[in-house]
């Protein structure tokens, strides 16, 4: 009854941390695992002024983070994380951090 008193975001994440590979499931995938409609899971998430999109986003540059320092190469990365391809992780990566996943890998 506690968890129901979390912040829906906190949810997510908690979820995130439990099962990683989740973190590229659809919002109406997420709503499921939460037990509520998407509708009521995005109404939730305005409520606390955030939305899935960012918090996936959040997410995913978190985990990226963690497998670069790992050694991942950023074609395992991006695999991971569920996107289509290098291409597209280059793009979110660049929308996230405002620099290439090769330059980010650069720095000491």
């Amino acid at each position: 009854m506690a968890l129901d008193l979390c912040l829906i975001a906190t949810r997510i994440k908690l979820v995130w941390r439990e099962k990683p590979e989740q973190i590229c499931c659809t919002i109406e995938q997420m709503a499921a695992e939460l037990n509520m409609s998407r509708r009521t899971l995005q109404r939730k998430l305005k409520e606390e002024n955030t939305c899935y999109i960012s918090l996936q986003d959040s997410a995913r540059l978190d985990l990226t983070k963690c497998f670069f320092a790992a050694g991942k190469s950023v074609e395992e990365v991006s695999e991971s994380l569920g996107f289509a391809n290098r291409r597209c992780f280059t793009r979110a990566f660049k929308r996230w951090t405002g620099e290439s996943p090769k330059n980010y890998k650069k720095q000491p």
